[in-house]
């Protein structure tokens, strides 16, 4: 599901702001007609101008929440589970709001037909381009599963190095 910033009024007249999932902006406008509230304005998080919301920008991920995400991600890949199945269970078993929040834009991104590494590519703060290029070569030769788990493996080979430069940065020999 997607994550979509709206502008609703409710029975009173007052202007509500919030975020409402969906699948599409369709289906996010009838569960705002559902839940009382008229639509104003509703437009996908992934879709609106960097700078314009704090939630935009927000999209980046720790190396560390990164890693863990994407040898899951391998794992249900490579058991036989489509893409959007795994990012649909990726996303019910997350426990943060913004990496459910990134993986449900992508999901949604996936719905409208655009490839996994496209998708990705609309949040470069999360996914680095090494990831996002490797993504795409994994998609074309079919090795995806492959191409997530050595992808997991850089960002965990990368971030333990990240952390003893850390600690010799403040402990000299």
């Amino acid at each position: 599901m997607g994550a979509y910033e709206y502008r609703a009024l409710d029975a009173r007249g007052r202007q509500k702001k919030g975020v409402a999932t969906g699948d599409t902006a369709r289906q996010g406008r009838q569960i705002l007609r559902e839940k009382g509230l008229s639509p104003l304005e509703i437009e996908a998080v992934a879709d609106k101008q960097p700078g314009r919301s704090r939630r935009t920008s927000a999209r980046k991920i720790s190396p560390t929440q990164l890693a863990v995400v994407t040898r899951q991600f391998a794992t249900l890949v490579g058991s036989g589970m489509t893409v959007e199945g795994s990012l649909n269970a990726l996303i019910e078993q997350s426990e943060g709001h913004q990496i459910k929040s990134l993986l449900s834009s992508v999901r949604s991104s996936l719905v409208e037909g655009r490839s996994l590494a496209d998708a990705m590519r609309q949040f470069p703060r999360a996914f680095p381009e090494i990831f996002t290029a490797s993504v795409a070569a994994g998609e074309q030769t079919g090795k995806l599963a492959e191409v997530l788990d050595r992808l997991a493996d850089y960002t965990e080979a990368r971030q333990g190095l990240r952390q003893r430069l850390g600690v010799a940065l403040v402990y000299p020999i």
